[in-house]
């Protein structure tokens, strides 16, 4: 299956994309998490992409506006842009009358749980480490977050933490497959404990003992990326 990489106009951006057409109205939407872009942690995203086209299922992963490939500066950065960027890019394929999907990781993963909850016409969501930020939010005083080389206005995790990700789940009816790890090193027992409080009949939520956010082995991903592919194909193909 051909990848096709193009800049694509999305919510006012130019968004660097990498498209899998299975020639199938069905569509898998990649929303790469903080200081990542559209291959995904340890290029996961790509792995998961190519099966997806073997089973005959496109798929979509961008970077957006301020990482990868795309226009703008990491700096200006902003959790409800992502937001609205990645429904953007649902809704165009659901005019269109595919079968969309979403798939986050990290913030991705938050970002893809708050667009469902104002997308009820999806067909599946997958968030793998999704980080709803429950805890109070202090901003430094200089408003400014730096890491790994890399600053952001601080508005961004005030955004994240305004959004209630863990609350949105309340009112999702999409069926939705998320994975925590309980070594995870930046989402805590706090929030994964919101994020299964708050989950519903229709979503799935797993544990994954002793794995990190996203620094797997090879036989931890094979597992993870298995169980994401065979639950989105469920939702897909039918």
């Amino acid at each position: 299956m051909k990848e096709v990489t193009s800049d694509q106009k999305f919510n006012g951006h130019r968004i660097s994309t990498a498209f899998h057409d299975a020639d199938r109205k069905n569509i898998v939407i990649f929303c790469h998490g903080y200081r990542d872009a559209s291959l995904g942690p340890n290029r996961f995203f790509v792995i998961v992409a190519r099966q997806l086209a073997e089973r005959s299922i496109s798929s979509l992963r961008f970077d957006q506006y301020g990482s990868g490939n795309s226009e703008g500066d990491f700096f200006d950065s902003s959790f409800l842009d992502w937001i609205k960027t990645t429904k953007a890019i649902a809704e165009n394929y659901l005019k269109q009358g595919y079968k969309v999907a979403l798939f986050g990781q990290s913030m991705g993963g938050a970002a893809v749980i708050a667009i469902s909850s104002e997308l009820p016409n999806l067909s599946a969501t997958v968030a793998w480490s999704p980080d709803p930020n429950v805890e109070k939010f202090i901003a430094p005083e200089n408003g400014i977050i730096e890491e790994g080389g890399q600053i952001v206005q601080a508005r961004f995790w005030q955004e994240a933490h305004d959004a209630k990700v863990a609350d949105k789940l309340l009112s999702i009816k999409t069926p939705m497959y998320i994975v925590q790890c309980t070594a995870d090193e930046y989402v805590n027992e706090q929030n994964r404990d919101a994020i299964f409080k708050n989950a519903q009949p229709n979503h799935t939520v797993e544990n994954f003992e002793e794995y990190s956010h996203s620094k797997w082995t090879y036989e931890q991903s094979k597992e993870i990326i298995d169980r994401s592919v065979n639950f989105l194909v469920q939702y897909l193909k039918n």
